[in-house]
């Protein structure tokens, strides 16, 4: 167990002093600004995940959203995130919900250039949020990327992963 926590001291050292991560230049960044300034959120369970925790994750990316001021418009949306739940759940017209990411319907979305949806499931200990960016004029995917934690404790990982959203949409995506 020793050995296990001195590598991954050594591993996160090294990743500090390489620096790891996405190499977005500042040109790309400035495009990424320009062309995707207004985002909307959505948070949707995938497959069998508990639909009741959508809400909660919305809500602590909400309390951070305050990491994305440097764009034009960054909104949780709540309200277009029940249209995406399972249609037993849903007060909304039926939508596809099968598909991930969801396929978000560009009239729900047409003040925004862009929607990412936090997409979430857990599996034999792992906590999973995936994040989809989709061009909101086109409904191309742009960007991706996944937390995968393992941890049983489902609840408390997704509200953590939730705090963390868009501080990552911002380095990750916009590299800043």
């Amino acid at each position: 167990m020793r050995m296990i926590c001195f590598l991954f001291t050594e591993l996160c050292i090294a990743c500090t002093i390489a620096g790891c991560g996405p190499k977005i230049t500042a040109d790309i960044s400035m495009l990424r600004q320009q062309k995707y300034g207004r985002v909307a959120i959505i948070c949707v369970p995938k497959l069998d995940a508990n639909p009741a925790y959508a809400p909660l994750v919305l809500e602590q990316a909400e309390s951070m959203i305050s990491h994305l001021r440097f764009l034009e418009k960054a909104d949780c949306l709540p309200e277009l995130s029940k249209k995406y739940l399972p249609l037993e759940l849903s007060d909304a017209e039926p939508v596809e919900t099968v598909s991930t990411p969801p396929i978000i319907d560009a009239n729900d979305v047409s003040e925004y250039d862009a929607v990412v949806s936090l997409v979430y499931y857990y599996d034999l200990g792992h906590v999973y949020l995936d994040f989809y960016m989709t061009d909101a004029t086109t409904g191309d995917q742009i960007w991706y990327h996944q937390f995968d934690s393992p941890d049983p404790a489902i609840k408390e990982r997704l509200l953590a992963h939730g705090l963390s959203a868009p501080g990552i949409i911002k380095r990750q995506f916009y590299g800043l």
